[in-house]
């Protein structure tokens, strides 16, 4: 249901949440903002390429969503604003929140296939670290995150 919410509050203009999403949601929303991260939806000098899901800029501090390109899958678009919360969390701390190897146990072969292929080396730790959480935690974990690390 959560998720659902998300996908009504991506949905809507100017990112404005509707007002049964869920707290944890708003939190997460909450969270990102006290960052000072922008959220885009759907900008078209990022998502005109058809498999970008989404993307943090640190340069712009700005956080996009590439909705359309999600196809209605609204589970995915959730993973995708939990792992692109992570990327501002990793930045606010200055690189990966935890060890290399606590993170590596935890991938999967697939995660590890894409890095080799899409990555250049020098983001394999912070990338495969933001699939991994986002996989397994949900938006109160990421929330604690982003206050912790971006105080």
């Amino acid at each position: 249901m959560k998720k659902t919410l998300f996908a009504a509050a991506l949905a809507v203009a100017g990112f404005v949440l509707p007002a049964h999403a869920t707290p944890t949601v708003e939190a997460l929303f909450a969270a990102i903002e006290a960052t000072g991260t922008s959220v885009v939806v759907d900008a078209s000098s990022i998502c005109t390429n058809k498999h970008m899901l989404g993307m943090y800029e640190p340069q712009k501090d700005q956080l996009t969503i590439c909705l359309a390109n999600h196809k209605g899958d609204h589970d995915e678009a959730f993973d995708t604003l939990l792992h692109e919360s992570v990327h501002i969390a990793q930045v606010c701390k200055g690189g990966p929140l935890f060890s290399h190897s606590s993170i590596a146990r935890e991938a999967s072969h697939n995660e590890l296939k894409t890095l080799q292929q899409f990555y250049p080396a020098d983001q394999h730790v912070t990338e495969l670290e933001a699939r991994v959480i986002a996989r397994q935690q949900d938006e109160v974990y990421v929330t604690d995150l982003l206050k912790e690390h971006c105080k």
